[in-house]
């Protein structure tokens, strides 16, 4: 076979194009080569991170980005493929896969990114959130909004502020009290006002800018006249002479017309309005011995309270908000309606109700009422007993109900200070508008109540509404 000149030419040509193409693609060559030219690949010149600057609040994120640039004026992005560090972790941790950053702390971190031994560099300021600020005091209402007392009595007054996120808290210790009238009345800065003499005087409150006001009346004591039952006079036998026996007509009597006692309406029930569900209640605060055994079947609420006693289940504790508020309001409210009404039986001194059988009435005192021993009270119907003075029990006192009395109709209101003794069992609800009451050691309260304007006070009791 002949084979020209040129031919020949062209096969020499062709083969060795045939032999450069096979030593550029086969494998274990020259990596660093281009593949079908067969000449160096550009080489890398820098990478760059960007953002350089970034800012993020803490647990916030940021994506950082690395690009190649290389030789020949090309670049890519070689976020995946770097490896990225945080030179400051504590502040901001970063991915060492794909660079997303994470503010941990207020300071600035630096973030690099390092590709093929070159490195790259971003900043990131890491900021702490700025909190909102405090909600400010929008106004103030006085509880209760009017009142009346005799002189040397004394009334407590609750303040209640309204913030600007529409919560509510009692503020009574922290206002500033006034009377516009001291003459009348005082108040402490404890909210306690004092009645000082006959009249009317302007109670208020304020603090922050606002500023509630109140009206306080003052009465004079009350002076109970005594009983005087009314004098009869004694029938004189006419005289007969001894001698001559005279014609003598009959002699009649005067009529003497029966003194009719005044006709005392019964007592009226009185309403708890929003005070009903609470089986202890006051003003100020609640004092409860730790790891005792006080268990209270009915809701509980004051703004301090001192070891929170144990509750029955589906009851309630309030130390806040319009519940308690308006429950204190109503306690105030349900006072005021039982020192209005008429007594059945009234006294300027004080009396021991040991021992004794009442039937129902409003029994009004001047002074102490205490109860040593039993006392019961016997028939159906509303049973209220008030003071101006202290209620008190001895040790192992006992309220007994007979003959259809009922401990939902029975009602004690004391002006000052209650104290009942340790070991008893008393009966009724307890409603004072601003003194103390003070629940003895293992005494129980049984389908009653103690609500106190001011503070309560119990240690291993059983109080049930």
């Amino acid at each position: 076979m002949k084979i020209t000149k040129h031919a020949r030419a062209l096969l020499c040509t062709a083969g060795l194009l045939a032999v450069s193409l096979l030593a550029a693609c086969g494998g274990g060559g020259d990596q660093g080569r281009d593949p079908i030219l067969g000449q160096p690949a550009a080489a890398l010149v820098s990478v760059a991170v960007t953002p350089a600057n970034a800012t993020v609040l803490t647990t916030e994120t940021r994506q950082f980005t690395a690009t190649a640039t290389y030789a020949d004026g090309t670049s890519r992005d070689v976020t995946s493929t770097s490896a990225w560090l945080s030179a400051s972790p504590g502040i901001a941790g970063v991915s060492a896969a794909n660079g997303l950053a994470t503010g941990m702390t207020a300071g600035s971190a630096a973030i690099t990114a390092t590709f093929s031994s070159k490195t790259g560099a971003a900043t990131l300021v890491v900021t702490a959130p700025v909190p909102p600020p405090p909600p400010t005091l929008s106004s103030i209402a006085i509880t209760p909004a009017t009142a009346s007392i005799m002189v040397g009595s004394t009334q407590q007054f609750i303040a209640i502020g309204t913030y600007s996120d529409k919560s509510t808290a009692i503020i009574t210790n922290s206002v500033t009290w006034n009377s516009a009238t001291n003459a009348n009345g005082t108040i402490a800065a404890s909210g306690m006002a004092s009645g000082v003499a006959a009249g009317t005087t302007a109670i208020s409150a304020s603090s922050s800018g606002q500023t509630a006001s109140a009206v306080l009346t003052v009465t004079a004591v009350p002076v109970v006249p005594p009983v005087v039952p009314p004098v009869v006079p004694p029938v004189v036998p006419p005289v007969v002479p001894p001698v001559v026996p005279p014609v003598v007509p009959p002699v009649v009597p005067p009529v003497v017309p029966p003194v009719v006692p005044p006709v005392v309406p019964p007592a009226a029930d009185i309403s708890l309005g929003r005070a009903s569900s609470f089986a202890v209640l006051a003003g100020t605060s609640i004092t409860n011995n730790s790891g005792g055994t006080t268990l209270v079947t009915g809701d509980v609420g004051a703004p301090s309270q001192t070891t929170a006693p144990t509750q029955s289940a589906g009851y309630a504790n309030y130390s806040s908000g319009a519940i308690l508020a308006g429950a204190l309001e109503d306690l105030q409210v349900a006072v005021t309606s039982a020192n209005s009404q008429t007594c059945t039986v009234s006294s300027a001194s004080g009396v021991d109700l040991g021992g004794l059988v009442l039937t129902p009435g409003v029994y009004c005192y001047a002074g102490a009422i205490s109860i040593t021993g039993t006392l019961t009270l016997n028939g159906p119907g509303v049973y209220i007993f008030r003071t101006a003075s202290t209620l008190n029990s001895t040790a192992n006192a006992i309220v007994a109900l007979t003959g259809g009395a009922s401990d939902g109709s029975l009602y004690w209101i004391p002006a000052g200070p209650t104290t009942l003794g340790a070991n008893g069992v008393f009966k009724g609800s307890i409603l004072s508008q601003s003194a103390a009451i003070t629940v003895g050691d293992n005494t129980s309260l049984l389908s009653g109540r103690a609500l106190s304007g001011a503070a309560v006070t119990l240690r291993n009791n059983k109080i049930s509404k």
